[in-house]
This record gives C-alpha cells, structure tokens and sequence, in this order.
C-alpha cells in the first residue's frame, strides 16, 4: 500500500460522486479553485452562487489546522474574498516547520450554524482493519481526538451497519439526529472502501435541518490501486507536502 494525500477538492469531488446515503448532502459540487492566474469573470460565470452567496476561502496545498493559523477567511462576499486573498496568494508563509508559498485555494458557500450542530469524523487503515472514530463535538476546538473519540474497529472483510453505528458510536449525540448520521457514517465507509481511502478526515461535519454538510475534509487513497479505480479516480494529482514543489522524479513515476 502506499498513501498518498490527495487535495480537498478531490476528496470531496469522490464524495459528492459517489457516495451512496439517505442522508442529505448538501452543497454538492460547490466549490471553485483559485491560483494567481485565475480568470474572475470566467470563475463566475462557471460558478453563479459566487455573485450572490456568502463565501469562505481556504488554501487547498494539504496544511492542517487551517483555522487556528488563520488561514480561512468566513463569511465574505467575493469582493471580501478577493481582498483576503490578496493579502496572501504567492506569499511565503511559515507553517509548522514548514516554509512555502500559498498558490491553491478553494471557494465553497458559507454554511451557518451553530456549535451544537459540528461533529468530527474520521476512517482510518490498520493492519487489523478500519478503525471508525467518532465525537458529538467538532470544530477548530475539537482538541485530542484520539483521547476524546468514540471507536469502532471495522475488522477485514467485515461490514459496518447503521446499527453498530448508532450503538458504538452516537451515544453522546441527540436522538433527533441519530437516524441522519448513522446512515452518512455508513455511507462514507462504505466510500472509504470502494475507493480505497486510507485516511478520511471531516471536521466539521454540519448537521442542521436541511442536511449534512461537508466542510473540511483531509483525505489520502491507496495509490497502487489505480488500476481498480481508475474508471471512478480520473487522473487523481498528488500534490507534494506543503513546503517544498514537486520532484522531477515524482513526475516521471506518475
């Protein structure tokens, strides 16, 4: 197996394509990429609800913990988009460790809601199986996971139901939106399997009365199985670590 990341907007591309839930996804394939040569007039012709929605933007060059470092801008109109975006596209930017230039961003519609609506999820590979984690609160603050989260072990072969979801996973969260989650959670694993995901993070996840909302996500895919998934994969690009640029070897292998 090798893992490799994959962007934001692909990861959710594969969501919003394929995954298969009586939940209902909203927001599906609204979201618009920006690098300095894009081409605004054109961006919102292909993409109306830029002119008439609020907005966040984000960088999509696989950086964690984009919103304690202050790198997403909420609730702007375009013109405000376009402001906080000049403050920072092709600028060098510490992160972590890492130093690198802040070139690809995502457009997405800003989704209001409250604390109380956030949830955390994430799918994960072991050598024994697929572990499912789960906590009733997400968001920037949602603090150590690990110690925090609900955790199901979906071992090989086997196959997750809503009913062990609901059991193991949802006994913190309120029974009103129990019904909604249990069947997005098995949803996404079963995603998580067909595609073969080896990482699946979303926090938050919105919950609210007209749906479920994606918000981040952080994703990686096995990559030696591009052979299986390549009808529903397309040409999947592999962007490198924040920090550095691709190698010329990297290209030759792809």
């Amino acid at each position: 197996m090798s893992a490799k990341a994959i962007s934001e907007q692909t990861g959710k591309e594969f969501l919003y394509k394929y995954i298969c839930t009586a939940a209902a996804v909203q927001n599906r394939f609204r979201y618009a990429s920006v690098t300095a040569e894009t081409d605004w007039d054109r961006l919102t012709q292909e993409h109306s609800w830029l002119l008439t929605e609020r907005l966040v933007v984000k960088p999509d060059q696989l950086i964690k913990r984009r919103g304690k470092l202050g790198l997403v801008g909420i609730d702007l109109d375009l013109q405000g988009v376009r402001e906080w975006l000049n403050g920072r596209l092709m600028r060098e930017t510490t992160v972590g460790k890492a130093k690198g230039v802040l070139k690809n961003f995502l457009i997405e519609p800003f989704v209001p809601h409250t604390q109380e609506e956030e949830f955390y999820v994430c799918i994960y590979a072991t050598r024994e199986g697929d572990y499912v984690l789960f906590h009733h609160e997400g968001g920037v603050e949602v603090g150590d996971v690990d110690a925090k989260a609900q955790r199901l072990m979906v071992a090989v072969d086997e196959k997750l139901s809503e009913e062990q979801v609901r059991e193991q996973l949802l006994t913190n969260v309120p029974d009103d939106k129990k019904e909604i989650l249990a069947s997005f959670i098995v949803g996404l694993f079963n995603l998580y399997e067909d595609l073969y995901f080896t990482y699946l993070e979303i926090n938050p996840l919105v919950v609210t009365e007209d749906g479920v909302y994606v918000l981040d996500m952080a994703a990686k895919i096995d990559a030696t199985a591009d052979y299986i998934c390549k009808a529903k994969w397309g040409d999947v690009e592999f962007p490198p670590p924040f920090g550095r640029e691709a190698y010329p070897e990297e290209a030759y292998i792809a």
